[in-house]
């Protein structure tokens, strides 16, 4: 590996991009950890379908004899006896300001809710890969619950604006994204456009008895692997049923699928044989803003 300094920044040759295949479009692929012990042919298809059509037979084959071993490991396992996932609540004024929050309050509001501290052996799956960051996770109190609950929610966004009339692009890596965020500063006369405030907080759902994770994948796999089995988390009572729990995007199990399971897949078995590692294909959601301007005469 060689590296150079350019002005501030140190440039590696190691990170450079292989070149596309001539006359082949160049996909994108990030490691991820994959349940594939509980996943059907379907299900695999969606997830890393695109993926194992880039392997050679020999390769294929192998990875095909690891997740047959993920599925023997996953039939083996005793039916799933839910305990008591919440196990002690949490009042503070740091919850107490999220709760506050006009965002909060026009998502939640209108919602049983309350902050706890949550058994993750006891929550189930619905995000059948997560991709392996290995983040920190904090052994202070207080940090562990603004690592769980944080109270910024401005969501990394990648805009670009093609001059000098658009479309005006606007990606990110959430797929709960949807519609965008429009601001008025009428003292400057400016409007800004952006990705819409995300509630990026652990947020967990009782649905008939199981507690499912709905956001915040990355952070309890994070906590798990560390050996931290207690965390912060929003906790809600479906009210909408099967609405309140499905992930959006493309390749979550199916909440009917998991649910007729006696043993669902839990956040807790990416680090176990029923997971195997693999590559999904790299994705971004947003929108294409369009600018249309039209003439407007108005007479004083």
């Amino acid at each position: 590996m060689t590296s150079k300094v350019v002005g501030s920044i140190t440039q590696s040759t190691s990170m450079a991009p292989a070149a596309a295949v001539r006359g082949a479009v160049q996909r994108t692929f990030v490691p991820a950890r994959v349940l594939s012990g509980f996943a059907d042919d379907g299900h695999l298809q969606q997830i890393i379908g695109e993926y194992l059509a880039t392997l050679e037979e020999p390769a294929k084959q192998r990875f095909n004899t690891l997740v047959a071993e993920s599925r023997r490991v996953v039939a083996e396992l005793a039916a799933f006896e839910p305990g008591d996932a919440v196990c002690q609540e949490i009042r503070s004024l740091y919850t107490d300001a999220i709760a506050a929050h006009p965002l909060f309050q026009g998502t939640f509001g209108q919602r049983p809710y309350r902050f706890a501290v949550v058994d993750l052996s006891q929550i189930v799956a619905l995000q059948p890969w997560i991709e392996p960051r290995r983040d920190r996770v904090p052994e202070d109190a207080d940090e562990l619950l603004r690592f769980a609950l944080p109270d910024g929610w401005d969501i990394p966004a990648e805009i670009s604006f093609i001059q000098p009339s658009g479309p005006i692009q606007i990606l990110t890596s959430n797929p709960a994204l949807s519609g965008l965020h429009v601001e008025l500063d009428s003292s400057a006369s400016i409007v800004k456009i952006g990705a819409p405030k995300h509630l990026n907080l652990v947020q967990v759902v009782n649905f008939s008895g199981r507690h499912y994770l709905v956001n915040g994948y990355h952070r309890v796999a994070d906590a798990l692997h560390a050996g931290v089995t207690r965390m912060p988390a929003l906790v809600t009572e479906s009210i909408l049923g099967v609405q309140d729990i499905q992930l959006p995007g493309i390749g979550p199990f199916n909440v009917g699928y998991v649910a007729g399971l006696k043993r669902p897949p839990l956040v807790a078995d990416f680090g176990t044989p029923a997971a195997v590692d693999a590559k999904v294909r790299e994705r971004r959601y947003g929108f294409l803003v369009d600018i249309q301007p039209r003439p407007l005469v108005i007479g004083i």
